[in-house]
């Protein structure tokens, strides 16, 4: 099936643009890309002319996703297939195809009601990225920006959509057995590009994560964080599913970022899918290793 191929670009909603400017110049590397208005700036990671906009409204949360297929015949064939599942398609105007700097959008909701755009013409920058402190670079191309962990109150009901509807292909699964908690998809080599967490939290978005071409570049961050007083919400470990070794900060808008290296890479002509029993680490990340230890407190409790 012909379906999207990377997660290219982000949309928050913000109440401190500043300070987001901030964690992402002094504490991530990103380079600071003056946005198309007073109230929105852009930060860019590689080639494009950025992978994600700051707008100030107050959300302080996830408000678009995009995903990228290569060209309008890809675009056309997901489209139809949107509208056949009977989920209500928006052709994006030449205006705001323009604003996202791509050649063709569409719009729609997922099953969690996210605001989500799929596009092929990807917004390209001749001009080299600079990133705002020495670091190596991020691991991005045709792996897009890195992957974001939302929240759906069907999961049986979201991964049907997006593997049915937008082409991904199952990953992994976490949770008891029958029960899945968590499910991880892919659309291309990065062992997934977004998680689908059953539920609901108090923002429509867990976290995203921005993997870096060194370990070197994490460390760094790491400590950068620590000096500047920036939360460390989880802290360094490798995770069990993805081996990503990563710790995650978090931002101006009370959610978390995943600062990563190492990610493990999927060859869909062998790749099996696998079952975890919990979202556990493989070393490291206390907070994560507490938290799964509560929650399983709670569930034995309650059975």
């Amino acid at each position: 099936m012909t379906g999207v191929n990377q997660l290219g670009y982000l949309v928050f909603g913000v109440s401190d643009l500043a300070a987001w400017r901030g964690l992402a110049s002094s504490v991530l590397g990103m380079e600071l890309v003056p946005g198309d208005t007073r109230s929105t700036s852009y930060l860019r990671m590689d080639e494009h002319s950025h992978r994600i906009e700051l707008r100030s409204d107050g959300a302080d949360d996830l408000q678009a996703i995009g995903w990228e297929v290569p060209d309008a015949a890809t675009l056309h064939a997901v489209a139809q297939r949107l509208e056949s599942a009977g989920v209500r398609v928006k052709r994006g105007t030449r205006d705001e195809a323009d604003q996202r700097r791509v050649v063709e959008l569409i719009r729609f909701e997922d099953p969690a009601g996210l605001s989500t755009e799929v596009y092929y013409g990807p917004p390209l920058n001749q001009r080299p990225f600079h990133p705002s402190r020495p670091i190596t670079g991020f691991k991005t191309g045709t792996m897009g920006l890195g992957h974001l962990v939302v929240y759906q109150p069907d999961l049986d009901a979201a991964v049907k959509f997006y593997t049915e509807v937008l082409g991904f292909r199952v990953s992994d699964v976490a949770g008891p057995l029958g029960r899945p908690a968590a499910a991880f998809l892919h659309c291309n080599p990065r062992h997934h590009s977004i998680a689908l967490f059953t539920g609901s939290g108090p923002k429509r978005i867990n976290h995203f994560m921005l993997e870096c071409n060194s370990l070197d570049d994490v460390g760094s961050a790491r400590d950068i964080a620590r000096q500047e007083g920036t939360p460390i919400v989880i802290d360094l470990g490798k995770h069990m599913n993805d081996h990503m070794v990563s710790f995650y900060v978090a931002n101006p808008s009370q959610f978390a970022i995943e600062y990563g290296w190492g990610g493990r890479m999927i060859d869909d002509s062998c790749w099996q899918v696998g079952h975890y029993e919990s979202v556990d680490s493989i070393w490291g990340h206390p907070e994560l290793a507490e938290m799964v230890a509560q929650s399983q407190k709670s569930s034995a409790a309650g059975g």
